[in-house]
């Protein structure tokens, strides 16, 4: 009896000295995809209207449906070109709080598999292909003139290591829902 009220009173001490730090890695973590940098695709988030301009200069218009998946966590991405252009992709887009970063992996119909990281750089969002080695081209997308029912997006190359880009592709977004 006495030897279980010595333990009992160690333990007790031992719980009553412990240090905050201890208290707070007791605590529950946050839910995953809550930081502010989760919201940053946000805009994106809806149905849209693409349009833009083909080589030969006639205007085309797709779709373009952004969900967001998986608790809030995944950003999904389906592009559909028709009628004008028979391209048809999907991307899942997610931010990674290790890398302070997000992650994009773009996948289509004409065997285009890219993946890109990028985040918020003012008021645009920029993803940049990943360079795997020093054959791969300088590519980025960017979504700028970002508001509520808009934005204009580009794919971009550029020929002097991303010192300048120039447009492959522009594409204008007005949402439809």
């Amino acid at each position: 009896m006495f030897r279980a009220a010595i333990i009992g009173a160690t333990m007790l001490g031992a719980v009553a000295c412990m240090s905050p730090t201890m208290a707070q890695q007791q605590e529950t973590p946050p839910p995953p995809c809550t930081a502010e940098q989760n919201t940053h695709m946000d805009f994106w988030v809806g149905t849209w209207d693409a349009k833009w301009v083909d080589a030969e200069g006639v205007e085309q218009h797709g779709t373009n449906t952004i969900t967001k998946e998986l608790g809030g966590c995944m950003v999904l991405e389906q592009f559909d070109g028709n009628p004008g252009n028979n391209l048809l992709g999907h991307s899942i887009s997610q931010y990674v709080p290790r890398l302070d970063a997000w992650k994009q992996v773009w996948m289509d119909n004409q065997a285009g598999f890219y993946p890109l990281t990028g985040g918020m750089e003012g008021g645009d969002f920029v993803l940049h292909l990943d360079r795997a080695h020093e054959n791969v081209p300088y590519i980025r997308m960017l979504f700028t003139n970002i508001s509520q029912t808009s934005f204009d997006w580009h794919w971009q190359r550029s020929a002097d290591e991303g010192e300048t880009w120039s447009d492959s592709w522009y594409i204008h977004y007005t949402r439809t829902e």
